[in-house]
């Protein structure tokens, strides 16, 4: 039995609780401690220094910025690429010994406890960035945010999960008109950037099988999204590559500063 809740989700910062009976993750921290601990317990898991492993996605700041406080507050494993150590050891290197510290390779999947962790690359700007899929006990999870792409290797890797907590971060229209400047905008389209609405919605389609399965629409943009128009604009594209899509993929929201219920897969 596979369990989480997405504690926040945004350019404000991203963590995510996954549990199992056995095994305790987050993945990525990019809230103070204080705050991942909070909403852990408003979803009722006052489990936070028994956290057996922390995994980091990349290093940009608002994935890492509770990382120290967390490692030092724990006794958890820290999982990373070498790409993302470059960047975070610094902040823990006096104190974090080696025997806490584990290095991630893209496409090596291992455990931790009775999950399975398979990381995957990503196009993002970032040294490595990685994203994960979990397994434990025939249940499934996809996390898939801070990328310009879906390649067909990523949905060759992530197919099949009941869940997924996938990135629609911005509506093209209003990042184009919006006021950001343009070597921003720019960056945000990109293939290193962040997928749109359309682009999540149309990588989805490909992913829908014979099952129902819910996709957390997450990583939105607070100035250029709106979650009723990430949410419509996914569902309409869904229905027009397949009418039964749009009851096959059930939407679910996320919040910077809220976490989700605790799911049970």
């Amino acid at each position: 039995m596979l369990q989480f809740s997405i504690l926040a989700s945004g350019s404000s910062g991203n963590a995510i609780y996954i549990q199992t009976e056995r095994t305790r993750l987050l993945l990525d921290a990019g809230i103070s401690a204080r705050q991942i601990r909070d909403r852990m317990r408003s979803v009722g898991v006052d489990a936070f220094h028994d956290i057996d492993a922390v995994l980091l996605t990349h290093e940009h700041v608002d994935h890492v910025r509770g990382f120290p406080q967390v490692a030092k507050q724990t006794q958890a494993r820290v999982y990373a690429t070498e790409g993302t150590w470059h960047h975070t050891l610094a902040s823990v290197d006096e104190w974090l010994g080696p025997e806490r510290r584990e290095t991630v390779r893209a496409g090596e999947p291992f455990s931790v406890g009775d999950i399975r962790v398979t990381p995957f690359s990503v196009s993002h700007d970032a040294e490595e960035p990685v994203a994960y899929r979990f397994d434990a006990d025939g249940s499934s999870l996809t996390v898939l945010t801070d990328l310009g792409y879906v390649s067909d290797t990523i949905k060759d890797i992530v197919k099949g999960c009941q869940a997924y907590v996938w990135e629609a971060n911005h509506d093209v229209e209003m990042l184009r008109s919006g006021r950001y400047p343009w070597h921003l905008k720019r960056r945000i389209l990109g293939d290193k950037g962040h997928l749109s609405n359309e682009d999540a919605a149309v990588a989805l389609a490909d992913l829908v099988g014979d099952s129902v399965m819910q996709v957390y629409l997450a990583h939105l943009s607070e100035e250029n999204n709106l979650p009723d128009l990430a949410e419509l604009t996914v569902h309409t594209i869904l229905k027009e590559c397949q009418p039964v899509y749009g009851d096959l993929v059930r939407l679910r929201r996320t919040s910077r500063t809220e976490a989700t219920p605790l799911n049970t897969l």
